[in-house]
């Protein structure tokens, strides 16, 4: 009796061994022993999914569209009427066709690489009436302000006798209507007064960078004209003079007092604030005293403008390719990046 128990014990004990042996050996415990591993991947994943979603929201708690954070691309902060068409843009900063929409090539998709502030400088003495100029200048700039967003900034000044600011610079949204009134009632007449021009121009905008008026804009100052500085009191002091039978006198002067480069020069003092400038000469070979002075409007407007010349000097024959240029030049600003310019720094 004493032996089986003995026996049975020691059969007990060696089983025990047996078990405490395949704790060691790598063997898995039993199925019932097992942790849930199943439900806790499932946990896990839901977890960074609900992060996920939470981070690319913008966060848990509402974003301020007009704060820091910036306005989610959801309704209601976002508002499509607020940014321009999205295109296609090649590295020359033109608009891709279905020709070339296939060939291997950088480009951006996007409705403005930035936002911008532009500043129309208008010129709309006499000789704008010749040649069907204004006409096509209030087309093109109608066709500007139907192709771009309600965030682009726009002010307009206009210069002939007298320099007037048309519209002051604000979001373009809030000034829609008067802007396109302004353009439909641009009215030729009087002389060409430049330097008076760009002087206010730079005045606009030194107050509206220097008091932070647009945030994250880049400025622009778009100068358009079709003459040399002229001013009636200026006679006596002409850079150059060259006939005209449509004046009074006979004689048509590029003036000196309205050279907006000496004694100070203003366009300098524009870049310098960190303002891209872009002219564009409405050439009209059909006017006499127009082509006479071509040479010397051509240098001051390089001059004028910003560099690269490629990129911020045109010409327009009588406006009538003046709508391609304006398109030209908002896909400039936006896209500056691909046209070998970077945005300027005050």
């Amino acid at each position: 009796m004493v032996a089986e128990v003995a026996a049975a014990e020691g059969r007990h004990v060696a089983l025990n061994d047996m078990n405490n042996n395949k704790q060691y050996d790598g063997s898995r415990p039993p199925p019932t022993k097992r942790p849930a591993t199943g439900a806790l991947s499932v946990v896990f994943i839901m977890a960074l999914i609900i992060a996920g979603a939470i981070i690319a929201s913008g966060g848990s708690i509402p974003v301020d569209p007009n704060g820091p954070g910036g306005p989610p691309t959801i309704e209601p902060y976002y508002n499509s009427a607020n940014y321009p068409a999205q295109h296609i843009i090649s590295q020359s900063g033109q608009q891709s066709t279905t020709k070339n929409n296939l060939q291997l090539r950088t480009f951006g998709v996007n409705n403005c690489g930035q936002n911008a502030a532009i500043l129309f400088v208008i010129d709309t003495s006499g000789s704008m009436s010749f040649a069907g100029k204004m006409n096509n200048t209030k087309k093109a700039l109608h066709y500007f302000i139907n192709n771009i967003g309600g965030k682009e900034v726009v002010g307009i000044d206009t210069f002939s006798a007298n320099v007037k600011t048309a519209i002051v610079m604000d979001y373009f949204n809030n000034n829609k209507n008067a802007v396109s009134q302004v353009i439909d009632g641009l009215t030729p007449g009087g002389w060409t007064v430049t330097r008076d021009a760009m002087q206010q121009a730079y005045d606009q905008l030194k107050q509206a960078i220097t008091y932070d008026d647009f945030p994250g804009y880049a400025y622009n100052l778009i100068l358009m004209t079709d003459g040399v500085p002229e001013s009636p009191d200026s006679m006596n002091d002409c850079e150059v003079t060259v006939p005209d039978p449509n004046l009074a006198n006979g004689i048509r002067c590029f003036a000196r007092k309205q050279d907006p480069r000496i004694p100070v020069n203003i366009p300098d003092e524009i870049k310098n604030l960190g303002v891209n400038i872009y002219t564009i000469n409405v050439y009209s070979p059909s006017y006499p005293s127009d082509k006479l002075l071509f040479p010397y409007l051509d240098k001051l407007l390089k001059n004028i403008s910003s560099s690269p010349i490629s990129t911020h000097y045109f010409i327009s024959t009588n406006a009538s390719n003046l709508s391609d240029i304006l398109h030209n030049i908002n896909n400039n600003i936006c896209y500056g990046n691909f046209n070998g310019f970077v945005k300027p720094t005050p």
